[in-house]
């Protein structure tokens, strides 16, 4: 009688921590009518609503489990019985449903963050997943962080021939979107400069055609060749999407140290190639070259320099993302479950921002604190745990042991043509043991 009163005490627990979850999703969000609208709730037999669905995801993509572990894991607390291949088809159906909800966080997101008002810096950068025994990328995952609100404000997922550019996540006026040069050519840098907002981005010296402000071709070799001043500053005209825009090219010289790193970088890169690097290309590595349309008078030019360093946060971002989440870890190969899988990763991302709200709320000199700064990737890896806790659940060893007669299908290996040599052992054992219960077990 107490152990069936445990259980299910245990079970509301679950239940309530699971609902504390779904607590962080915003309200406009309708996890069951979401999931029946975009079909991947159609026949409620063994999982009986979207959250429980959700779970099961969660279960795939955040606890990383394979198809047969997140059977087994559905069958002892009771979320369905339910076979691998079952699971697989549910998961295959929700990856609609998936994009659906993290757009309407992100939009959610939006409305909230404009309204605190303030200087907006958007860092937008991208990283790469292979799917299993591939060499190259798979998929490219887009992202774009609002430092100062300290959350992801943009995601896109796209496959391998989709480039980095700044068109993957909307611009609003007076945006500060920052990005690294794989994101300075016309048609991304244009798509923020139509919509009003502002740019800072590093270039290469021949990526990005600029001109004089009277029209003439402006020649940045030249003019780098003369610098002898640390920070030097040009107003340059740059072309984009039928557009002419005003912009600002400011250089700054790197430490002798620092530029003689980076030549010997492109210098390694290029003996790979069995090829001699431009001397032009060895002279700009002694530079940092950005372009920007923030006002001269409210950003000097060192203080762009000096905001362009933060760039690095959205490295350090990702760096958690696949260091923490295991988002590198992709273990499907068809397209359908691979997007399952990075977006049920990407949702955690999503809820893992709401924690950090909840942190600044509860101590907000933490994240200001410049003695003694707020370590960013122990944090992340203490709310990580605490979500992975929650969607596993807590179940006692007498739970998985009195479920244990039903796992044979998850637990239990298909029949296999070469014999499983730990198999192999233990008949031999047991024959030479003469043991009454093995030899039964193996007559069966």
């Amino acid at each position: 009688m107490k152990s069936s009163i445990k259980s299910v005490h245990e079970e509301v627990k679950q239940d309530d921590e699971w609902e504390q979850v779904m607590a962080h999703l915003p309200s406009e969000i309708d996890v069951e009518a979401s999931a029946r609208q975009a079909k991947a709730l159609q026949r409620r037999r063994e999982i009986k609503s979207g959250v429980d669905l959700l779970r099961v995801v969660f279960a795939y993509a955040v606890c990383d489990w394979s198809l047969r572990m997140v059977g087994a894991w559905c069958g002892i607390i009771g979320l369905g019985d339910l076979s691998d291949v079952a699971i697989l088809k549910r998961l295959r159906k929700c990856q609609t449903w998936l994009g659906g909800m993290i757009f309407r966080i992100l939009e959610v997101r939006k409305v909230q963050v404009k309204s605190r008002g303030g200087v907006r810096l958007r860092i937008m950068d991208g990283t790469w997943v292979s799917k299993p025994g591939s060499t190259g990328t798979d998929w490219r995952i887009h992202l774009s962080l609002d430092l100062g609100h300290l959350c992801v404000d943009g995601l896109e997922i796209t496959d391998a021939k989709s480039g980095e550019t700044f068109g993957h996540c909307s611009t609003y006026p007076e945006d500060i979107r920052m990005g690294d040069r794989g994101y300075a050519y016309s048609d991304s840098m244009g798509a923020v400069l139509v919509n009003a907002g502002k740019l800072v981005v590093r270039i290469n010296w021949q990526n990005v055609p600029l001109e004089t402000p009277d029209g003439r071709k402006f020649d940045l070799i030249a003019n780098l060749q003369r610098s002898d001043a640390t920070i030097c500053e040009h107003e340059v005209r740059f072309h984009a999407r039928g557009m002419c825009f005003p912009l600002r090219l400011i250089v700054g010289t790197l430490p002798q140290a620092v530029a003689d790193k980076a030549r010997h970088r492109i210098r390694k890169i290029y003996r790979k190639k069995g090829k001699t690097p431009d001397q032009r290309t060895l002279l700009a590595a002694g530079f940092i070259l950005l372009v920007t349309n923030l006002s001269v008078t409210e950003w000097p030019a060192q203080e762009v320099l000096q905001l362009y360093r933060v760039r690095w946060q959205v490295e350090l971002l990702i760096k958690r993302m696949k260091s923490i989440l295991d988002l590198d870890h992709l273990r499907a190969l068809e397209a359908q479950l691979s997007q399952v899988y990075l977006l049920g990763k990407m949702l955690a991302v999503l809820l893992l921002d709401g924690f950090f709200q909840q942190a600044q709320s509860c101590c907000p000199t933490w994240f200001f604190q410049t003695d003694r700064p707020l370590n960013i990737w122990r944090l992340t890896t203490l709310f990580f745990e605490h979500l992975r806790q929650i969607v596993r659940g807590h179940f006692t060893l007498q739970t998985i042991l009195n479920a244990l007669p039903r796992m044979e299908r998850f637990l239990c290996n298909s029949p296999r043509v070469r014999p499983l040599q730990f198999a192999q052992a233990r008949a031999v054992l047991s024959r030479l043991s003469g043991e009454g219960v093995s030899n039964a077990i193996l007559a069966h």
